[in-house]
C-alpha cells in the first residue's frame, strides 16, 4: 500500500510566478503586497501603514 496514494487526488495549487501575494490589514483596510509587510519577529507580519498585526489574505 502506497502511503502517498491519497495525496495524488488532492487539488494542486496553481503558481503564477508573475503574481504576488496580496494581503489586507483588517484595521486600516490597506491592501499591499505581502512582501511589503514588516516582519519584526519571525512569523509575525505588521501593516506598513498602521503597524497592526491584523493582516489577512485578500479574498
Amino acid at each position: 500500500m502506497d502511503p502517498y496514494g491519497d495525496d495524488l487526488r488532492l487539488p494542486r495549487a496553481r503558481l503564477e510566478p508573475e503574481e504576488r501575494a496580496t494581503v489586507r490589514c483588517r484595521d486600516c483596510r490597506a491592501t499591499f503586497p505581502r512582501s511589503d509587510a514588516a516582519a519584526p519577529t519571525k512569523g509575525t507580519l505588521r501593516c506598513p501603514e498602521c503597524h497592526s498585526e491584523a493582516i489577512g489574505d485578500v479574498d
